[in-house]
């Protein structure tokens, strides 16, 4: 007979939860969340995931919902365990994911009393998340009432927005009394239609129209058919550019998917040709650092924005904003757009076309090294295969290949930090059932091993490491390189591999350092496995920060590292 927590209130957020569909519950222990704790994991309607370091647990979260594209909840005691879910909620909050973090805590009153894990957990995290509930403890019919409508607004605002919010429940002892049977039960709850603000279609369409030079940016963007087919239908005109960013999850011959291998060093006048008069952007979170400096650079007459969340000015140029789903204005929008005519594509494309030809010489005449390594990963993944991108370097590698529309590809660029990229990856493959492959760096790898300690592993999860033995973009990026301390406090040098880390966790592993072996490695990979599985590339005796930079200069010639590159 399964025992749920005799606390009405924890009944109460359970039932809620339920009522608006929401179910997936990850846990982390302790004391305080302990009654929580019993509640979810004792009803076979939630799905329920243990995960120890709830920072870790707070990125799983993340992945899950990603996926599942409603909120999933971390609960955990009171004290740091609330305050180390803060860089997941970062993230989650500026890429629009919806978790929902409930965490227990002390009674108010031991609040700043030196009380044991206690902190000042009440709009903990305010400054990124959409709505903050503090809880009443009291189990008067009024404060009941009153709960359950605070935990309303704030689980709508959650939905409406897709973006964090927090309840924050306190708790005095005892706290794992049981009862058999709930007091509380609450039925469906109806939620209200979202309102979008009026848009002035016709306006658009007339401006747009008239334009013979307008560029299309995707940047981050969750797979989705319908707003693929409208994009591709702006794009069979000759006025229009589509530029899409390997997290677009968007395909099409006529889209330019490689945004840093068009984007290179051109004179003034050829870059007044590349121009837009019209800049259409469409997600957030652009990677490419060069894109972001053409168009500040070469500012659009006008540049609309369109989305139903944010309106950032990302180039300084902002004119219009369009505040609705991209899907429902472009259903609107397309019909009426007449193609142009124009030299914008053919110009765009003449410049790719080169460009793709020097990529290939370049990657063909090079050593094995990362460029060359992810040449062969990107070449290698299975269709209908997840993936999921680590930060720094790696995801900027992606931007120079093209993707096969069957793989969807995800990547933290929320904050971009490194933080929890495993742990985000693997959440995405519980959560999806699909089989996923995270590629990551070394330095992200270590930084995020606890990410490998989760009971919940799926054996169709895949780690691909580039261990270039630091972080190779402090040698890369203008700054750091330049320093007489490189080395020790940016790059973080180490001789470390995964091998001890896989044998703890159980995971098969193997590790490559050329390309025969690593072209020879997929096929064992990607098999179907009882254990999850790392395949470690070691790339520590390249000189591949001399080689990618090599690979940005306007030649594209490959020439011998100097000593200090070595």
């Amino acid at each position: 007979m399964r025992k749920i927590s005799n606390k009405l209130n924890v009944q109460l957020i359970a039932e809620t939860f339920l009522a608006f569909g929401i179910d997936h519950i990850v846990l982390s222990p302790g004391s305080r969340n302990g009654a929580l704790t019993m509640q979810f994991a004792n009803d076979k309607r939630f799905k329920t995931y243990s995960v120890i370091d709830e920072r870790s647990a707070g990125f799983v979260a993340l992945g899950m919902a990603q996926q599942i594209q409603k909120p999933v909840v971390v609960c955990c005691t009171s004290g740091s365990a609330t305050a180390n879910y803060y860089p997941a909620i970062t993230e989650a909050f500026f890429q629009n994911v919806p978790v929902i973090v409930l965490s227990a805590d002390r009674p108010e009153h031991l609040v700043d009393n030196f009380d044991g894990q206690t902190i000042r957990q009440n709009n903990l995290f305010e400054q990124h998340s959409v709505h903050n509930v503090q809880l009443s403890e009291s189990e008067e019919t009024d404060d009941l009432t009153r709960n359950m409508l605070l935990t309303k607004y704030a689980l709508i605002d959650c939905m409406h927005k897709s973006a964090p919010i927090h309840i924050n429940m306190p708790f005095s002892e005892p706290l794992y009394e049981s009862v058999t049977t709930p007091d509380i039960e609450i039925d469906t709850i109806t939620i209200p239609a979202k309102d979008y603000p009026e848009i002035d279609v016709i306006d658009l369409m007339k401006r747009w129209n008239a334009s013979t030079r307008k560029m299309i940016l995707v940047g981050l963007h969750h797979p989705n058919a319908e707003f693929d087919h409208f994009v591709k239908q702006l794009a069979q005109d000759d006025s229009v550019v589509v530029l899409t960013e390997v997290t677009s999850n968007i395909h099409d011959e006529r889209f330019f998917n490689k945004i840093d291998q068009v984007i290179f060093p051109y004179s003034e006048e050829e870059l007044e040709a590349l121009k837009p008069d019209i800049l259409l952007t469409i997600g957030q979170n652009v990677v490419s650092k060069k894109i972001k400096k053409f168009l500040r650079d070469q500012k659009p007459t006008q540049h609309w924005h369109l989305d139903e969340y944010w309106q950032p000015d990302t180039f300084q140029a902002l004119t219009d904003k369009i505040e609705t789903k991209p899907e429902l204005f472009l259903e609107q929008f397309v019909p009426f757009v007449n193609p142009k005519e124009s030299e914008y594509y053919t110009t765009w494309n003449s410049i790719r076309e080169a460009n793709n030809i020097k990529h290939k010489n370049y990657i063909n005449m090079i050593p094995f090294c990362d460029l060359k390594a992810f040449d062969s990963i990107i070449r290698n993944y299975p269709k209908n295969w997840q993936i999921q991108y680590g930060n720094s370097t790696v995801i900027r590698y992606g931007l120079l290949f093209d993707h096969n529309n069957s793989n969807p590809v995800f990547c933290n660029r929320g904050t971009s930090g490194i933080d929890g990229s495993t742990s985000t990856a693997i959440g995405a493959c519980i959560a999806s059932g699909q089989n996923t492959v995270m590629i990551t760096g070394d330095i992200s790898f270590f930084y995020d091993s606890n990410a490998l300690w989760n009971v919940n592993m799926p054996n169709n999860f895949r780690i691909i490491l580039i261990n270039n033995g630091g972080g190779n973009i402090f040698k890369f990026i203008p700054g750091p390189s330049e320093t007489d301390v490189v080395e020790d406090y940016f790059e973080t040098k180490h001789h470390f591999t995964a091998e001890h880390l896989a044998k703890m966790y159980d995971f098969e592993y193997n590790v490559v350092s050329n390309l025969t072996d690593l072209e020879n490695s997929f096929n064992d990979f990607y098999a179907e496995s009882d254990r999850p599985k790392i395949l470690e590339i070691d790339t520590r005796n390249s000189a591949n920060d001399a080689i990618l930079r090599g690979y940005f200069s306007s030649c594209l010639l490959y020439t011998s590292p100097s000593p200090r590159d070595s």
